[in-house]
């Protein structure tokens, strides 16, 4: 009687830890080959769930160009909330189409997802994959391994600008939670110009961030970069992270100017771990280090807000040239999968897809077109799916 009630009360916990472990995934697939690379992404997800035992639910938005073209909606408030309201993440493909003006997609699909979820952290990792030949000489997987954090939402990127267009503006106006702004702006058609804004919260949340993601991940180096010898404003963020550095006695900080950091990152890339900086200088580091990497086909991109909804996606193109002729390789958007199992809390399937791509990759046996092989999309992403069968414990 004691073993059958010993029984019962061990099923009813096991189910009430199972029942947590579920989660609600809102998907754009994108355009072009964006489709297709989700579905292998999505199939690894669904893998990973059957393996390590926990649920996931797919909610599918038909926004990309077809969408746009059909009824000029790009993606609103309303599908926005009904992402806060259910779901854990937000997994993309890629967007771009010739027959929509260029960014009108970026900016009204994932850019209108960072915006609205204040998705404050860009996250890329920098991770020279075993089997992928680096454009640097005698790097290896081992050196090319770091990760920059770009901050999302301020800096240059916060809408104060002003151009000659036959309408000048009399004041420029910025509007976020962290600040308001307001400019009077001379009405001059003979001037341009872009303001950068750094708040005190978001330059603390920003810094905190970059900390907190180093004990994480077991890393004791992170390395602030920006222009602070020219830009004055910059030494502001200095003096944060500074200040919040000084509470995390394991974890060493520095700083730099990218001058040297592009420098060193060519010549050492092994001396970085983490790297945090503002959003234009540390848009230059990441696109630095897709070339360390091997190129645009291994980049994926976390957009990053730790106490809300987060966006998970590939940094190339969409290919629409490409499209449906199966050649693509999917691994950055497979990439971008397992940064999202890390994320949300699955961190030993993240490993498992990070390490099964690095097998298949070494193993040299499944290759696409990227890779001078002659394997389809599909082909890769079920090399990585069985490779995933056959490691996991």
């Amino acid at each position: 009687m004691i073993f059958k009630i010993k029984n019962l009360i061990n099923g009813l916990l096991s189910h009430c830890v199972f029942s947590e472990m579920k989660y609600k995934i809102a998907v754009f697939e994108g355009d072009g080959v964006g489709p297709s690379l989700v579905n292998e992404g999505i199939k690894l997800i669904e893998k990973s769930a059957e393996l390590d035992k926990f649920e996931v639910e797919f909610q599918k938005f038909s926004h990309n160009a077809e969408h746009y073209l059909e009824t000029k909606e790009l993606l609103d408030e309303k599908s926005l909330k009904e992402i806060k309201a259910g779901c854990n993440a937000v997994y993309c493909g890629t967007f771009g189409d010739p027959r929509v003006e260029t960014g009108i997609l970026e900016k009204g699909i994932p850019g209108a997802i960072r915006a609205f979820f204040d998705q404050f952290v860009c996250l890329r990792h920098i991770r020279l994959l075993p089997g992928v030949e680096s454009h640097i000489a005698g790097k290896t997987h081992n050196e090319i391994n770091f990760t920059v954090l770009r901050e999302n939402s301020e800096d240059f990127s916060v809408g104060l600008s002003y151009k000659p267009n036959g309408k000048p503006k009399s004041t420029l106006d910025a509007a976020k939670g962290n600040y308001k702004v307001r400019l009077s702006a001379e009405k001059n058609n003979e001037l341009a110009y872009q303001v950068g804004v750094l708040s005190k919260k978001g330059c603390e949340r920003f810094a905190r961030f970059a900390f907190e993601y180093a004990k994480k991940k077991n890393k004791n180096k992170v390395t602030f970069v920006d222009k602070a010898n020219v830009l004055d404003y910059y030494h502001y963020l200095r003096e944060i992270a500074s200040k919040i550095g000084n509470g995390y006695k394991d974890i060493e900080h520095n700083f730099e100017v990218i001058d040297s950091t592009m420098m060193h990152l060519i010549r050492q890339p092994e001396g970085y771990q983490i790297i945090a900086a503002p959003g234009m200088i540390g848009d230059i580091l990441s696109d630095l280090g897709t070339v360390l990497q091997g190129g645009i086909g291994f980049g994926a991109r976390a957009n990053i807000n730790p106490d809300g909804i987060s966006m998970f996606e590939p940094i190339h193109g969409s290919a629409v040239k490409l499209k449906d002729q199966n050649i693509v390789n999917p691994i950055a958007t497979i990439l971008a999968a397992s940064m999202m199992l890390d994320t949300i809390g699955q961190e030993k399937s993240a490993s498992l897809i990070l390490k099964s791509i690095e097998y298949v990759l070494k193993e040299g046996r499944t290759r696409t077109a990227d890779l001078d092989g002659n394997n389809s999309t599909q082909e890769m992403g079920e090399s990585i799916k069985d490779k995933m069968v056959e490691l996991h414990d």
